[in-house]
């Protein structure tokens, strides 16, 4: 789910904590206010109370972003698959949850880039670490479906195991993969 509204911070399960944050949606800047890295939730609140609350399957892309060629700022840097802003650039005030599936055909412009930018620019890398570990908690259910589906079906296809085995062989980014093959 993700929520634009007033909220307060996550109570439990906090990894990171950063005052003194400003936040871009796109690239409108929504003020300064408190970045929260919970093992549930990424949520900024707004000196204002005024905030908003990702679900860490609606976050694409996280990096630390140091080129300033893309921003003037060094940033923890979000991609979410949810569009917050409107056309005007301004945020929207309601919450994406279990409609969301039922918005996926809109993938036109649904996604927002978020950048977190802290006083301090010595946590980023903090800050980083501590979304890589949280988000791992969360892992992609499309992903494991995907990976279970392709195991299920190379049960006893012969096809399947040599398609396998040219894959690793072609995979070995050493050279070594001809060493691991013989003719048979």
């Amino acid at each position: 789910m993700v929520v634009v509204t007033s909220l307060g911070p996550p109570d439990e399960g906090i990894r990171a904590q950063q005052e003194n944050t400003e936040v871009y949606l796109n690239n409108r800047s929504l003020g300064m206010g408190t970045l929260y890295i919970s093992e549930s939730r990424v949520s900024w609140v707004g000196i204002l109370e005024k905030g908003f609350s990702l679900e860490y399957k609606h976050i694409a892309v996280h990096a630390v972003s140091r080129d300033l060629t893309q921003f003037h700022q060094e940033c923890l840097y979000l991609m979410i698959d949810v569009r917050l802003m409107d056309s005007e650039s301004t945020p929207t005030s309601s919450s994406a949850g279990s409609d969301m599936e039922d918005n996926e055909g809109d993938s036109e412009g649904g996604m927002t880039e978020i950048r977190f930018i802290p006083d301090d620019k010595s946590r980023l890398d903090l800050l980083f670490q501590a979304m890589n570990e949280c988000s791992a908690l969360h892992p992609d259910s499309d992903q494991s479906e995907a990976e279970e589906d392709e195991e299920g079906g190379e049960e006893g296809d012969e096809e399947g195991m040599y398609d396998d085995a040219e894959e690793v062989g072609a995979g070995d980014q050493n050279g070594g993969g001809e060493d691991h093959m013989d003719a048979d």
